[in-house]
Formats: C-alpha cells, sequence, structure tokens
C-alpha cells in the first residue's frame, strides 16, 4: 500500500521529522534528571521504550511512522551497537535546516540513512565488482541500494554538488527509495523496475 507522505512537501516531512526527534531528545535528559538513564545500557533501553510507546500511541504524524519504526527496529536489532542517542542527534542536525538549503550530497546522505533506518543496506561498490555474482548473491534476499564508487566520485563537485546524473541498482522496493529520496528534495527518475537514477536539476 502506497504511504500518502510521498507527496507532501519535502520541508513538512523534515519539518514533522524534527519535532519527533526533539521529543526525543528532551526525554533523555528529563529522565537524566531524575536519575535515569545514567548508563550507555540504560539510555538505550529509555530511547528505545520511549520509542515503542510514540510508536503505538500514534503521537506523531502518519507521514514519519516509517522513521519511527524503523528506528525502533534498528534498535532492537542492534542493540547498544545501535547508538539510538548519536542517531537521533544527527537526524536532528539533518532536520533543523531548510531540506533545499543543505548540498545535494548531504541531503543524498539522509536520504541513505532514512532508508538505513528501515534495514536497508547501502553498498558502494568497485567496477571491478559491480558484474560479481557473488555481488548479486549477497543482496539477493536484502533491501539494498548499490552504486558504483566511480559514478559517485564522479557525480558529485568539491563542493557536494550533484553535476552528472547517478545511476542505482535498488534490490526490492523501488517506490520506498523513490520516497527517501523525494522527501529530501532530490529528483530521481526510474528508468528500470530495478534501476533508478539520480538527476542534477536543471
Amino acid at each position: 500500500m502506497k504511504r500518502t507522505h510521498a507527496t507532501l512537501p519535502p520541508e513538512h516531512i523534515v519539518a514533522e521529522l524534527a519535532h519527533f526527534v526533539w521529543c526525543a531528545l528532551v526525554a533523555l535528559p528529563t529522565a537524566q534528571q531524575d536519575g535515569q538513564a545514567l548508563s550507555p545500557l540504560s539510555t538505550h533501553t529509555l530511547l528505545l521504550r520511549w520509542l515503542t510507546v510514540a510508536y503505538k500511541q500514534k503521537r506523531f504524524p502518519r507521514a514519519i511512522a516509517s522513521d519511527i519504526e524503523g528506528l525502533l527496529t534498528f534498535g532492537r536489532n542492534k542493540g547498544l551497537a545501535a547508538s539510538l542517542s548519536s542517531r537521533l542527534e544527527y537526524l536532528w542536525s539533518s532536520c533543523t535546516g531548510p531540506v533545499s538549503a543543505q548540498s545535494d550530497l548531504y541531503r543524498l546522505t539522509y536520504a541513505i540513512e532514512r532508508l538505513k533506518s528501515q534495514g536497508w543496506v547501502n553498498a558502494v561498490v568497485s567496477d571491478g565488482d559491480w558484474s560479481s555474482e557473488n555481488l548479486i548473491h549477497e543482496y539477493r534476499e536484502t533491501a539494498a541500494l548499490r552504486v558504483k564508487k566511480s559514478e559517485l566520485i564522479r557525480g558529485f563537485s568539491d563542493e557536494g554538488k550533484l553535476v552528472a546524473p547517478i545511476e542505482f541498482t535498488v534490490v526490492r522496493d523501488v517506490s520506498t527509495c523513490i520516497d527517501a529520496f523525494q522527501v529530501h528534495a532530490l529528483h530521481v527518475v526510474i528508468l528500470e523496475s530495478n534501476r533508478i537514477r539520480l538527476q542534477p536539476e536543471r
């Protein structure tokens, strides 16, 4: 079922996400003032519990439900290694400025972080390994976004501006990738059922 947030302006989605992250980050020092979350394990446990309640009680708009669910799943699967507090701080720094004001590379990085929070794998692959049977087999059962390293290098200027098209191979749901790119004001087109192209603005 297609999510409705794909039609919302990127700035709106980022604002909603920023509000959610702010609430999560405020919950942490508040708990610490009460003598809770004073160790890495208790901090992880508190944030995981907070995310669970926020998701189950639908405290935030549906537009960011998949982001909350992704963080929750990531935290449960990775445990302390998920570093939820650091991930939330990164999301906050990414959300506090207008999407359009960020560089193309910065917005791509954040779009990929969004996918990774939902369990996706981002694979930057050398040209020599691109057609390898092992590579195809490795990501056959995993939601993944694959791109040639040479295309990333060629596609961006030193200032992070997209100067040439970059093609990605998508394993699994292409629409999820399109949503993540569009939410961050990145112009992307579908080439085939498993290939998309990130294009510079004209």
